[in-house]
């Protein structure tokens, strides 16, 4: 699969009057990363990857309805990354890798600070940083942009060397792989170990002896949606009330508490069929979600502790299953140490994702520069941190390193030069009304004229907010009343309605918005819920896409949520332009308009 073949063009510097760069699109989304770059004009979407109807939705919709711009490998109508050739892809249509570029934001569940409580020790999504890896690997582009979570680059969040297997995505973690990239004096994986287990329940240890001890294993419960509703059950046990879920809003509740019984029922121990501890322990996890599904629970405490050796049990079946199915290289057998307390742990070999990518993409003949770059610093409405990679072909630059742009504006943008304008209509309750008037004054913003720059008709997409309930209107009226910032502001009364400990409440729920300021990291406002900076209302989903940079001609497709999400989830167009006027400046081009001349 790695390729060493390329093209190459010297000390030659492409010219201005050249045509524009064809640009690949991984992981899409709605599609803000390569807006930033089409804004510039010398960019032009030849494919783009994205798995998720509603994005893709989205996507499609904003560049013309060319459902053909989204990559899907043959006899497919997912646009899966892993399937995909890109090889194939290039030579099909017929596309020159030193007039192609690359871009991406591979999904970043294994980084994010906000997924710190994943019950898992890896995560499969992982893998897809090395599938823009392989992408580059197989493209060779001219120039290429990953971006991440800021937390990418930390020492806890790392990967683990993998069996080589030809042709596959462990190829490229393997330990003969990075051997043969490595270009330090000594290697940058290391010895290292993953707890699979701790526990002081020692009445299981002969159990668990015996299951690190066998070949294959198979979890008890592997559906998410089961497990976070155990994880839910969990938590509702631990309050004083015993937990019966029989009321008619609870009924989604008794459904999935079901599928777990039936889950458990249809169990194939497999090697462990004999272990009568593992039958005992899986019958009275039947026994006590039964319970919970007929309504006569009486004692939290006592279901909480029959389910305490399943959870455990799953848990390390869960882990073993995940080593072998990740094909993580192990240097010796699972281990379980102590008495009074019991550890299992496993020796592995681990690196930073971040220094690999370096030493790959270096080794491809990339000159490489990363770190953490600001939104706000491309005029931005919103102070945003992202990860960012570049790289750019060595031999056609002169440059001994690449670089960032550096800051663009003088004065951070602020949600008041992003939105006001919109205050005073109304936004539509339904994903139907995606349509209304603009009333805007003439006395807009110089960002406001940004975002109407290209609108064919007076009116305003996507100017849609939830129909909050009752308690969620109240709330933000007494935030709004009391001049308060989020949900830490309300009464004791307010906060514990449906808050068992408001004190862990983040201060991102129930924001209320300040006009002077640049807005926080948008993430889905809806779910956080928040607040308009002088109205008592939810902010719209066009509000959301204004502070994320996107101009009003962009349109978002999908339920109401998934748009709002689509949202949460994207590139700040405006900082992906940033990016792309520095690609195109060490490849000896020019926007059609700079950035900082539009809005100075």
């Amino acid at each position: 699969m790695l390729q060493e073949e390329g093209f190459i063009l010297g000390a030659r510097k492409l010219k201005a009057s050249e045509k524009k760069f064809k640009l690949i699109d991984l992981f899409a989304g709605a599609g803000g990363l390569s807006n930033g770059f089409e804004q510039t004009g010398k960019f032009e979407i030849v494919g783009a990857v994205e798995i998720n109807k509603d994005a893709i939705e989205t996507y499609i919709h904003n560049h013309g309805g060319k459902k053909e711009v989204i990559i899907k490998p043959p006899n497919s109508n997912i646009s899966d990354i892993s399937n995909i050739n890109f090889k194939q892809f290039m030579k099909e249509k017929e596309l020159n890798p030193l007039e192609t570029v690359v871009i991406g934001g591979p999904p970043c569940q294994g980084f994010s600070n906000a997924n710190r409580q994943k019950n898992y020790l890896i995560s499969g999504n992982n893998q897809l940083v090395k599938e823009f890896a392989r992408a580059i690997d197989e493209v060779r582009p001219v120039a290429f942009l990953m971006e991440n979570v800021k937390t990418m680059n930390s020492n806890t969040h790392k990967f683990f060397v993998t069996e080589h297997e030809d042709g596959t995505i462990y190829a490229y973690s393997s330990e003969k792989h990075l051997k043969m990239i490595n270009s330090r004096e000594t290697p940058f994986w290391n010895d290292d170990e993953l707890i699979l287990l701790e526990t002081d329940n020692i009445e299981n240890k002969d159990l668990i002896n015996k299951i690190v001890q066998k070949n294959k294993v198979q979890p008890i419960i592997t559906n998410a949606i089961e497990l976070s509703r155990i994880r839910s059950v969990i938590r509702k046990l631990k309050k004083e009330k015993p937990y019966n879920p029989i009321s008619a809003k609870e009924k989604k509740e008794l459904v999935e508490i079901q599928q777990i019984i039936d889950s458990l029922l249809a169990y194939e121990f497999g090697e462990l069929q004999f272990e009568e501890k593992m039958t005992e322990i899986v019958q009275l996890a039947i026994n006590t979600f039964k319970k919970i599904a007929s309504g006569s629970n009486n004692n939290n405490e006592s279901l909480l502790h029959n389910l305490r050796s399943f959870m455990e049990i799953n848990q390390l079946l869960r882990y073993l299953k995940e080593i072998e199915e990740e094909h993580i290289m192990k240097t010796g057998n699972p281990i379980v140490i102590g008495d009074k307390k019991i550890k299992v742990v496993v020796q592995v070999k681990s690196y930073n994702i971040v220094v690999y990518l370096e030493e790959f993409f270096k080794y491809l003949g990339y000159k490489i520069t990363s770190g953490t770059v600001c939104s706000n610093h491309f005029f931005v409405p919103q102070k945003r941190q992202r990860f960012m990679m570049l790289g750019i072909k060595s031999n056609i630059i002169n440059c001994e390193e690449v670089s960032f742009p550096h800051k663009l504006n003088e004065r951070d943008f602020t949600v008041r030069d992003a939105i006001s304008d919109l205050e005073n209509i109304n936004a539509a309750k339904s994903v139907e009304d995606n349509k209304l008037a603009y009333t805007g004054d003439n006395n807009m913003t110089g960002m406001q004229e940004y975002y109407r720059s290209g609108m064919q008709e007076n009116i305003i997409y996507n100017h849609i907010n939830t129909d909050s309930e009752p308690l969620s209107k109240q709330r933000f009226e007494a935030i709004k009343k009391s001049g308060g910032k989020n949900f830490h502001s309300l009464s004791t009364e307010l906060q514990e309605i449906s808050y068992a400990d408001a004190s862990r409440t983040q201060n991102t729920i129930y924001l209320r918005l300040g006009y002077d300021l640049p807005s926080p990291t948008v993430i889905n406002v809806r779910k956080s819920m928040w607040q308009h900076p002088t109205k008592a209302v939810a902010l719209s989903i066009r509000e959301a896409a204004r502070l994320q940079s996107f101009k009003d001609n962009y349109v978002f497709k999908g339920s109401k949520d998934k748009q709002y999400q689509q949202i949460g989830n994207a590139v700040p167009p405006l900082m992906a332009r940033a990016m792309a006027e520095q690609i195109l400046h060490y490849l000896g081009e020019k926007p059609r308009e700079f950035l900082k001349n539009e809005f100075n």
